[in-house]
């Protein structure tokens, strides 16, 4: 069992929690609620960086639980999170998304590592439920996601316009506790993100240089599907994990052939 208890004296560097927010609504809420712990101990900063285009119930929960609201045009996720770290004024920036949400384990332990100082970043592990289901394995779990950020050594690639990873000058850490994500409450959400995110996916692939053809269509689909259902023993969560295994295969599919697309569309250069 983790010590939950707060620490009694924080020493650490200054630290903001830092959330994206677009459509969230009660997600926002639930998520700033569970951040108390840390910012009891730390005495985090909150800002919430909101998308132009959000709803006004997200907009109204922004304003009532963070300290700071900055409303910004969305470009991509990359984007979004490098302008995130230019308005903190403090040394560390924690990125918590509204879908998250922070135990007290993980509240003392991230103060913990900051006031030892051995890193310029950490990965966190993730407990991810799907559909309110704990999915333990099918490639997301730990789920790795690198949220503690020293400001002056970390930066995003813009040019991956979903699942963003920064650039830290340093070594990276990583912490044990993990972080409650509640992924999706229906297949329709699932779908929904996918079909988003494929397009995305397909620019930064072709911007890192990589090209697809025809056979891409069939075989990046297959390996996606192996690598979930067996290399990572997607089999072992059931049914749940058979069908999310084909749901990552469709989405590659979709990935894919957008990139043949975009390679089509710039003269196959």
């Amino acid at each position: 069992q983790a010590d939950i208890r707060p620490m009694m004296r924080y020493t650490g560097p200054s630290l903001t929690v830092a959330a994206l927010a677009w459509r969230e609504g009660e997600h926002l809420r639930r998520c700033f609620a569970s951040l108390q712990p840390l910012l009891q101990i730390t005495g985090a900063h909150t800002l919430v960086l909101l998308d132009a285009g959000a709803d006004p119930l997200t907009a109204t929960i922004a304003r009532t639980t963070a300290r700071q609201v900055v409303v910004a045009r969305f470009d991509n996720f990359a984007a979004q999170r490098n302008r995130a770290l230019q308005i903190c004024a403090t040394d560390w920036v924690f990125f918590i998304d509204p879908d998250e949400r922070m135990t007290p384990a993980l509240a003392n332990e991230i103060a913990r590592v900051l006031s030892e100082g051995h890193a310029a970043a950490y990965r966190v592990p993730r407990r991810n439920i799907f559909f309110r289901r704990e999915v333990r394995h099918t490639g997301w779990s730990p789920d790795y996601q690198i949220r503690l950020l020293e400001r002056s050594r970390c930066r995003y690639d813009e040019r991956r316009q979903v699942h963003e990873v920064p650039e830290v000058d340093g070594t990276i850490g990583t912490l044990q506790e993990r972080l409650v994500h509640f992924n999706y409450e229906t297949w329709r959400q699932f779908f929904e993100k996918q079909r988003s995110y494929a397009p995305l996916e397909a620019h930064a692939m072709y911007a890192e240089g990589r090209r697809a053809h025809i056979r891409s269509l069939v075989g990046q689909p297959l390996r996606e599907f192996k690598r979930r259902f067996i290399d990572y023993r997607g089999y072992r969560d059931g049914l749940l994990g058979l069908e999310l295994s084909l749901a990552m295969a469709t989405y590659r599919l979709l990935a894919c052939w957008h990139l043949l697309r975009l390679h089509r569309s710039r003269g196959r250069d």
